[in-house]
């Protein structure tokens, strides 16, 4: 239909609404355009990484539950204090002569007694405090032992996210190669149209051209791959986002700080709080206590018939076994807690062995990286100079094809040297601990 008609079939107010509803709809969709073109170019660092993928990681959801049970535990244990009621029936055959007195009125052997029992603890000795002890403790060496799997990520963070960096560098120098060949082809071709130069020298131009293609497509390949396993990894599709190059960390402290280290502190204290409840147990216990007996039927004593009996009062209870058994107890508990250092030690001299490689490392390819710049420049001159023999027909094109391979492979030295001292810094500070 003509959109003419279809405006005059409208009235003066139904037009202009119209207008504006299209107008907004409009809006609407370069707002949507612009939403998805900034998503696809937003930026993603190496931290943020971290951070994703601690927050994708399936392990996380361990903490909300090793929460919710130290809850529940402490609940248990507080209710310790509440008063315990306990109660028995018994109805069945009598062996023996059931005491009575006087004259019974029923001789019968079958009986029935109950028995009830109400205790109330005033002082258990500290059992119940050392009890929550034991439980926080036991709760936060749970929450370290996942926050040590849940630092294991960074060193595949690392990797994935360097690699994928290094792939791009390489990309770039390729890119430079693949310019300056398709400068020379075009120059070429024009002195072939010309007739002062063979067919053979584009071919040759073409066929490095075509490696170099080769080369892009299998580096890109495999930048796919590596993609999609860090995409996975932190859970977010980072598409065509860009890695942001992270800043070499210069400074480098050798102050460890690992999450290991907090997990061997919390099972000195879950050890501790442990060997806290030996001494408890050689402590007396007071409480209130009452009990009642039902008979049925009753013992007559003369006139009187006892059907009920009832005592109350305050119960103390002491069990000395443990005073048996509490040097040996000192002594397990001390050799826990040197197993436990021992342990620390040995992760500790293992993380020092491993910073050093690291140092080693970041010297030996910050001494290659300083001749890197003067390699490249020297082979750029290089090039440049065959470039000219080539172009005034004083040098053969093989020369130029070598120096101008000569040139992208020390460019793709320098960029692997940048890209692995970067990896090497960051691995250093994984190591160590932030």
């Amino acid at each position: 239909m003509d959109q003419s008609n279809v405006y005059s079939s409208l009235n003066d107010f139904e037009v202009n609404l119209f207008i504006q509803m299209r107008k907004l709809n409009l809006l609407k969709y370069i707002g949507i355009l612009f939403f998805i073109n900034v998503t696809s170019a937003q930026t993603l660092t190496i931290d943020q990484s971290y951070q994703l993928a601690v927050e994708n990681y399936p392990l996380i959801k361990q903490y909300e539950l090793i929460e919710k049970s130290k809850e529940y535990t402490i609940s248990n244990a507080n209710k310790a204090y509440l008063p315990q009621v306990s109660i028995t029936a018994i109805e069945g055959y009598v062996f023996g002569d059931f005491p009575t007195m006087g004259n019974s009125g029923n001789d019968s052997k079958f009986k029935f007694i109950g028995l009830g029992q109400v205790n109330q603890v005033i002082w258990d000795g500290g059992a119940t405090k050392t009890q929550k002890k034991i439980i926080e403790a036991s709760s936060n060496v749970d929450k370290a032992s996942v926050e040590v799997s849940l630092y294991e990520l960074r060193s595949r963070v690392n990797q994935l996210y360097f690699g994928m960096l290094l792939i791009d560098e390489r990309l770039k120098q390729l890119e430079i190669q693949n310019t300056i060949l398709r400068n020379n082809i075009d120059k070429v071709n024009k002195l072939h149209e010309n007739g002062l130069n063979y067919k053979t020298d584009v071919d040759e131009m073409k066929v490095e051209q075509l490696n170099l293609n080769r080369q892009k497509k299998d580096f890109q390949y495999t930048r796919n791959g590596y993609q999609t396993m860090l995409s996975y990894l932190i859970g977010k599709n980072i598409g065509q986002s860009k890695l942001e190059k992270p800043v070499n960390p210069i400074a480098f402290d050798t102050l460890i700080k690992r999450p290991e280290q907090l997990r061997f502190a919390n099972q000195r204290n879950l050890v501790t709080a442990q060997a806290d409840m030996q001494k408890v147990n050689l402590m007396p216990k007071v409480g209130l206590l009452g009990a009642g007996v039902v008979l049925a039927p009753g013992i007559n004593l003369g006139n009187n018939k006892i059907s009920t009996v009832g005592v109350a009062g305050l119960s103390v209870g002491w069990d000395i076994k443990g005073l048996y058994k509490n040097s040996n107890e000192k002594e397990l508990t001390k050799q826990q807690l040197n197993q436990i250092d021992i342990q620390e030690e040995t992760f500790l001299f293992n993380t020092r062995f491993q910073m050093n490689q690291k140092t080693a490392d970041i010297e030996r390819q910050t001494a290659i990286l300083k001749d890197d710049d003067d390699i490249v420049k020297l082979r750029q001159t290089i090039r440049e100079g065959y470039q000219l023999k080539y172009d005034t027909g004083a040098g053969p094109l093989i020369d130029l094809l070598n120096a101008t391979e000569k040139e992208g492979n020390a460019r793709a030295e320098k960029a692997l040297h940048e890209i692995q001292l970067l990896m090497t810094a960051y691995e250093y500070q994984t190591i160590k601990g932030n």
